[in-house]
């Protein structure tokens, strides 16, 4: 089956089809003949392939079944549909291509094929309330395609997920495989001929798929770490708790900045928490049951790093050692919830945290927990932090300092709330790039280096 038969295999169960980009025509005429779909609209920016278009309908007898618009995008599109086509061009084009029209894309199913950049694609539609239904690999006339389909959900998709796709991945997609595979080794020549870290990044991310060594252990109903280690040595552990308003946990906050640990030879684990946890006693025993079960054979520290409401979970752990059997060397604090104080509280994490109580807030508010068997301590934050105000870091370094607690902090002038890496590492948009915030790794190197000493 080539792409053109594959994608109208998928418009079964459709009532009216959008092709965007429609080009020939070829995949709504076959969703017309041959798989029960009523009506289609055929929409290109450019006049001449949707002229071809056109007249491949009127070959085929299906003229009063179809509508022509020269359209960029849905922008001059104002009719109802079950189901938008976007295929044959980059992933990036067709992430504009909805982000321009997103409004009219709303309850929509969207079948599209890109070509390169998949992964942005899927990062962008995660965001915006969207689930794979259904995802496979194919290569058509020499060039490699992911088609994929969307409807609108949730799903608590990690960074691998919506990097090679989540079902490519459990099926182990032969050609998706023997496409990375080949990426991975012009990655790997690369990097021996120019020994750039950039590229060193790539090659641990290709090879956790091609190697298959994503590996998911559960510690609580849906809920996983995923275990990052480069190998049996001893070394020392980073746990990773993404953001999430103790809601989900963010795929920009997690794997992808294992990879970061691990190429500067740490271990790492990824904690995806809050998955049909009862209560917020359950959330705290099970994480900390799934570390004290950990093998301590390869382990040297254990550091741990939390972003946002991820944060807050890390310092409830590290506050309170003695009653989590825990030892913690460190804590890595990025843009941290931490007080429930009027001029501090993200309502969210809390809400869902502590479902509403607000009896509880006083006890959950970490900057009150600090004491003697809280670690050293690295944090960063920004001044314009929308979401979680700096006051919440402000009253934090305040409690250490008063229980003489050691901390590195950088607080940077500039910056919106969830920014991860500050790099194209963790960027949803170019506004998620400021290379002056992403110095914080730089500063975080040197001081695990300082903590080693």
């Amino acid at each position: 089956m080539n792409r053109i038969e594959l994608l109208a295999s998928l418009t079964k169960g459709y009532h009216t089809i959008c092709d965007i980009g429609c080009d020939h025509g070829y995949v709504l005429i076959k969703a017309l003949e041959e798989y029960d779909v009523s009506y289609a609209y055929a929409l290109d920016i450019n006049k001449k392939p949707l002229e071809m278009a056109r007249n491949n309908v009127f070959n085929r007898n299906l003229a009063s079944k179809v509508s022509f618009l020269i359209s960029d995008g849905l922008k001059n599109f104002n009719h109802d549909f079950d189901l938008a086509i976007i295929s044959g061009m980059g992933g990036l084009l067709i992430k504009k291509i909805i982000s321009e029209s997103l409004a009219k894309f709303k309850d929509k199913d969207l079948l599209l094929s890109p070509q390169g950049d998949s992964d942005q694609l899927r990062m962008f539609l995660f965001l915006n309330g969207y689930k794979i239904k259904y995802e496979n690999a194919i290569y058509d006339k020499g060039k490699y395609y992911e088609i994929i389909l969307f409807t609108k959900g949730f799903k608590n998709y990690n960074y691998f997920d919506l990097t090679y796709g989540p079902l490519l991945i459990e099926t182990r997609n032969e050609i998706a495989l023997k496409h990375y595979d080949k990426l991975l080794k012009i990655k790997n020549k690369a990097y021996i001929e120019s020994n750039k870290e950039e590229l060193k990044d790539d090659i641990i991310s290709l090879s956790y798929f091609v190697e298959d060594k994503m590996e998911k252990i559960y510690y609580y109903k849906e809920n996983y770490y995923m275990k990052m280690f480069i190998d049996d040595s001893l070394r020392d552990l980073i746990i990773i708790f993404p953001g999430g308003g103790y809601n989900h946990t963010s795929p920009r906050e997690a794997e992808n900045i294992g990879i970061k640990y691990n190429a500067l030879g740490y271990n790492v684990l990824v904690f995806h928490y809050r998955e049909t946890l009862d209560d917020y006693k359950t959330l705290y025993k099970s994480i900390s049951e799934a570390i004290n079960n950990l093998d301590k054979t390869n382990i040297k520290n254990i550091y741990l790093n939390g972003y946002s409401a991820g944060g807050h979970l890390a310092l409830e752990l590290a506050n309170h050692q003695k009653l989590y059997n825990l030892n913690i060397k460190g804590l890595i604090l990025c843009y941290p919830v931490v007080s429930t104080k009027e001029d501090a509280i993200h309502e969210g994490s809390f809400k869902y945290l502590l479902n509403g109580d607000r009896n509880l807030y006083a006890r959950y508010s970490e900057e009150l927990e600090v004491n003697k068997e809280t670690p050293k301590v690295f944090l960063w934050h920004t001044f314009s932090d929308e979401a979680v105000p700096i006051y919440n870091s402000l009253y934090l370094l305040e409690a250490l300092k008063k229980n003489n607690i050691n901390f590195e902090a950088h607080i940077f002038p500039m910056g919106h709330h969830g920014l991860g890496l500050a790099s194209k590492d963790s960027a949803r948009d170019e506004n998620d790039i400021i290379p002056y915030v992403s110095r914080w790794f730089e500063f975080l190197k040197e001081w695990l280096k300082l903590n080693e000493e």
